[in-house]
């Protein structure tokens, strides 16, 4: 019986080439479509699932609240919690803190040669790191944590430095002259490279000398693991205790610090904090693929169903005969579900070729390698079958009970109009195809139109044409046998500032998008401490023009206060921002200028600072992020992390020659490297980006799936009334008539698909648009225009088929019906 139904199915879909092709084809597309957004969504899924006991693992986050309003939430904490949250919260097994920074490196190679690098990833740890996260060590131990001045390479940085060669037991440098960071160090052992699926993307590991644990300064993350069986709640419910220990004698009754547990795994897609030590991915954005790839597949089997039932016309004499002799509903029932099942596996085959074949331009479009783990995981394929069996049976199910319904007799007398109940479940399945077609028209635009807002809305800074150099090391110069270092600070502007192409130079302690990791305890004279941190930017005097920044009140820097000590009244300069006026409680800009603020360092001795200017909000991080109150310094030489050079539009080669030549003239040993501080800024939308990609592809291939729907509707509907049109066309019938005659149903079905999908896109894209603190409205012209683009499609392709039918002979139409 099983190789009859196989049998009789292979021969049917043989017979109907047309029909099997268009299924096969959508089929195909649609699971080669899904395939793809699986792999993505279990990767983004998956991250930091790696580490052994990774539900055990969470990170300490931090918050501060102001007269009841949240003014920070983040990612990084005090240096003293590693050492002593185990003490007070006894669940914890051990805890872990970290500090990234960017340093230089350099070691000789085997060829006597000094090797140099910047390298953005450097992870000073403490010696619970790998009893924390499990990171696979190739050569040592994981013991060398505890030896001081260590350093552990990545598989990757050990080949750039050393080749081949095995370099366990020698030395290498690590500086950041203006973190203090002067170090010589033993390599201790060797790692594996870090999975990409890891929010922690470190390239070494540096363990040094404990330096003494603060709860002043917020600038490290803290991390612990659990004992197994820990209830994490019990665990919370001690932190404001924990809290109150250690800080309750700084409170002001005005700040409120709270501290949360962050289970590691959903830090890359559920953490929305400041300060995050890797760009992470979007939650939403993952499961709103997955929610696409079920989409896509839905309107390939809404396909088969809708032309299964069209052809159910042609099947009628054999469903009839079949029932006349016996044949139960549940037979003809499996005989449609195995014809189904043969269309469904050749759609397999059909998709892991395109899998194949658009593989590369996946990964680009995604960054997810597709490795073996996408064709042998049985967590992609054994959902998948299942998913496509229970496809195929629920496709087959209503054909076959639509013709098994009809009397027998009836049929073999060639009385089988199909009835209202078929053409109204078809049409609802065609209006549900239309309304996802257009929904997600009306989806593609929106998103595109807020991920360009977001890039080209004046953020009240212009970085057009400004290429960055990172600055060299002081102290790296110096060992190496630099010297007159500032005066080859100043020689580097001034050979710059002579290239006719070369507008400007400026120099920073940071750059806009970056973290502003700099901050300090400042506060108005005589004012209260509050606990608080503000954000402080040390700049050359050409800063503020070079970037077009506006100013509200007083003055800005300028070349006369070279020096900070150089101030007429003898007191520092600074700057605030807008929103700086508003953190420290002045009235007004205007009112700002002339005040003072103090700082304090370690040793308690305190610091004077006279506002002398305010300058305009600039979004120092993406849109999506809140308006910073940031302190201006002078820089004075030694804070200097970047310089910022406008070049002309035109010869930008040739500037970019003339920089590295000036570079290495002045500063030999250091590593050149520049980037397009735009192109840098605009990174922050990379996970915006790709999912606009992403989304655009897939929604195209839902139309395009659509599409094919169509057609195959439309080549049925003009067989079935072939008679009519030749009848219409013999007595004087218009291509336009015939054209009006085929497509009116389907406008009726559109413009209904329409009013639905309008309504449903308003939604989603208003809970998408939440996301985003600056944002656009809802286009409405987007909805219109997308209804336009379906209608478009279906003149065009319906057209394309009654101008066919016009040019055949419409006796041979009459004469075969």
């Amino acid at each position: 019986m099983l190789k009859n139904y196989i049998k009789i199915a292979w021969r049917t879909l043989f017979k109907n080439k047309y029909f099997a092709l268009i299924n096969m084809t959508g089929l195909g597309i649609g699971i080669a479509a899904c395939l793809f957004i699986v792999q993505y969504v279990f990767f983004e899924s998956d991250f930091d699932t790696f580490h052994k006991e990774s539900d055990l693992i969470y990170r300490v986050t931090h918050s501060r609240q102001e007269n009841n309003v949240l003014v920070e939430n983040s990612a990084m904490n005090f240096s003293a919690i590693g050492p002593t949250i185990k003490q007070d919260i006894p669940e914890v097994e051990v805890a872990t803190s970290l500090e990234k920074q960017d340093c230089i490196i350099s070691a000789e190679n085997s060829y006597g040669d000094i090797i140099s690098y910047k390298e953005n990833e450097v992870y000073f740890v403490d010696e619970n790191f790998l009893d924390v996260f499990t990171f696979p060590i190739i050569s040592g131990v994981k013991e060398a944590l505890k030896q001081p001045n260590s350093i552990m390479l990545t598989q990757s940085l050990a080949r750039k430095l050393f080749g081949e060669e095995d370099p366990v037991g020698k030395t290498m440098k690590i500086v950041n002259f203006n973190q203090g960071v002067n170090l010589e160090l033993v390599i201790r052992a060797i790692l594996e490279d870090v999975p990409e699926n890891s929010h922690l993307k470190f390239t070494c590991l540096v363990t040094t000398v404990d330096k003494p644990n603060s709860w002043r300064f917020i600038d490290k993350y803290a991390y612990v693991k659990f004992f197994p069986g820990t209830k994490v709640k019990n665990a919370t419910s001690k932190l404001p205790a924990y809290v109150n220990k250690y800080l309750g004698n700084n409170s002001d009754g005005v700040t409120n610090i709270q501290l949360a547990f962050q289970p590691v795994e959903t830090i890359h897609l559920y953490s929305d904090l400041t300060k995050e030590i890797s760009v992470n991915g979007n939650g939403k954005f993952v499961w709103f693929m997955l929610l696409i790839a079920a989409l896509i597949l839905i309107i390939a089997y809404v396909n088969y169903i809708n032309l299964s039932t069209i052809k159910s016309m042609d099947r009628a004499k054999e469903v009839g005969l079949r029932r006349t002799f016996g044949s139960q509903k549940g037979a003809l029932i499996m005989q449609f579900f195995f014809e189904s099942l043969i269309l469904s596996f050749i759609g397999i085959f059909i998709a892991i070729i395109l899998v194949l074949i658009f593989r590369t331009g996946f990964e680009g479009l995604t960054g997810v390698t597709v490795t073996t783990f996408f064709w042998t995981d049985y967590k992609i394929w054994l959902p998948l079958l299942a998913l496509l069996i229970l496809g195929s049976f629920l496709s087959s199910l209503y054909p076959a009970y639509l013709l098994s319904s009809y009397n027998p007799v009836q049929i073999l007398k060639g009385k089988l109009p199909i009835g209202s109940s078929g053409t109204f479940v078809r049409k609802c399945l065609v209006v549900f195809q239309f309304i996802i077609s257009i929904s997600l028209i009306i989806g593609t635009f929106t998103i595109y139109k807020q991920l360009e807002y977001m890039q080209k809305k004046d953020i009240g800074i212009n970085m057009e044409r400004n290429i960055v150099v990172p600055a060299p090391s002081n102290n790296f110069e110096s060992q190496m046998g630099g010297r007159n270092f500032y005066q080859k600070m100043q020689s580097f502007r001034a050979n710059l500032l002579e290239y006719p192409d070369i507008e400007g130079v400026a120099s920073a302690s940071a750059i806009p998008g970056i973290d502003l990791n700099w901050r300090r305890p400042y506060k108005r004279k005589n004012a209260i401490n509050k606990n608080s941190l503000y954000a402080t930017f040390s700049i050359s005097p050409e800063f503020i023009d070079q970037f077009e920044i506006g100013t509200v009140a007083g003055k800005v820097f300028n070349s006369s206060m070279m020096s900070i000590n150089e101030m007429p009244t003898g007191n520092t300069p600074i700057l605030i921002n807008e929103a700086g006026v508003n953190a420290f409680g002045f009235e007004s800009a205007e009112k700002a200028i002339g005040e003072f603020i103090t700082d304090t360092n370690g040793s308690g001795m305190e610091f004077e600072y006279e506002i002398i200017g305010v300058i305009k909000n600039f979004n120092q991080k993406s849109l999506k992020e809140t308006l910073t109150p940031i302190v201006f310094r002078l820089e004075d030489g030694s804070s200097i992390e970047y310089y910022t050079i406008k070049v002309a539009s035109q010869n930008v080669s040739s500037s970019i020659a003339r920089i590295e030549e000036s570079f290495k003239q002045n500063f030999p040993v250091s590593p050149f490297e520049y980037f397009f501080l735009e192109e840098f800024f605009n990174e922050q939308y990379k996970v915006d980006q790709q999912f606009g990609k992403i989304f655009t592809v897939f929604a195209g291939l839902a139309i395009f799936i659509t599409c094919l729907g169509l057609f195959g509707l439309t080549l049925f509907t003009s067989f079935q009334r072939a008679k009519e049109i030749a009848i219409r066309k013999v007595l004087g019938a218009s291509v336009f008539s015939l054209l009006t005659l085929l497509i009116k149903d389907f406008v009726k079905l559109i413009i209904l698909a329409s009013a639905i999908a309008w309504v449903v896109s308003w939604w989603g894209l208003e809970q998408w648009l939440q996301g985003y603190s600056t944002r656009i409205g809802i286009n409405f012209f987007f909805f219109a225009f997308a209804t336009i683009i379906v209608l478009v499609i279906a003149f065009i392709i319906i057209g394309a088929q009654s101008w066919k039918i016009n040019k055949n002979d419409p006796l041979i139409a009459i004469k075969q019906e």
